[in-house]
């Protein structure tokens, strides 16, 4: 991975300059904005991940959003829920779920979504950039990268906040360090994969950390023009 060293200041850009070359890396600010639905599958080893690969739909507008994948006992699961208000139904090999065994299956499936979802849209972080702080720029070898501080706590990850290193010339996060409360780094991902997902939107689909052998992938991301109302009524 090479030594992190810190080097003076003087030469880096301001917040507003990095942040837009972060923003270019991914293809621009405005490809995120006319981005409204999205399909994304994600598989994980990482500890409190629901297990095996699971899809995605979403409607970014709305917040309404699709869940598929299975149960610990192999069967079909679809949960239809809303990421603002946090309601929705589940189905089981497509019949419904009884009111009192729901918010067993809702609640993780919807904490879920947020954890997984994270580190795929980082544009979504990038729009409250008072959440972020610019460090000190930093060698990794020979490299220089500019140092971006996300003070987000992820409690259900026991992530206290994180550190992007970006690339100068490209924009493109290079690393990505998950830090716990106690200043813990428990993952260090490197970022691979940078795909166009839609409209020119260009976003990285695989982190691995090649110490620990923690991952996360994210197999299908796929921007979509339309999604049919039926997907978000209907197992």
């Amino acid at each position: 991975m090479g030594i992190l060293i810190g080097i003076s200041p003087a030469a880096s850009q301001t917040k507003d300059e990095i942040l837009a070359l972060i923003w270019q890396g991914m293809g621009g600010k405005q490809s995120w904005a006319d981005a409204r639905y999205f399909m994304f599958s994600y598989n994980s080893n990482l500890p409190k991940t629901l297990p095996g690969t699971h899809t995605y739909i979403w409607d970014t507008m709305t917040g309404n959003c699709r869940f598929d994948g299975y149960s610990p006992n192999n069967e079909k699961l679809t949960v239809l829920f809303n990421t603002k208000d946090k309601t929705g139904r589940a189905f089981l090999n497509n019949q419904p779920l009884p009111t009192d065994s729901l918010s067993a299956v809702l609640q993780p499936v919807i904490q879920a979504f947020f954890n997984d979802s994270f580190w795929l849209f980082i544009p979504q972080i990038l729009i409250n950039p008072s959440r972020l702080t610019i460090q000190e720029p930093q060698l990794i070898g020979t490299a220089r990268y500019y140092v971006v501080e996300l003070n987000i706590p992820q409690p259900n990850a026991d992530i206290h906040r994180s550190k992007w290193f970006i690339d100068t010339n490209t924009g493109k996060i290079f690393q990505w360090q998950a830090i716990s409360d106690n200043q813990t780094v428990l993952y260090n991902f490197l970022s691979s994969d940078f795909k166009d997902v839609g409209g020119g939107l260009i976003l990285a689909t695989t982190f691995r950390d090649a110490k620990t052998e923690f991952f996360i992938t994210y197999p299908i991301v796929s921007a979509l023009i339309n999604v049919e109302s039926e997907k978000f009524l209907k197992p």
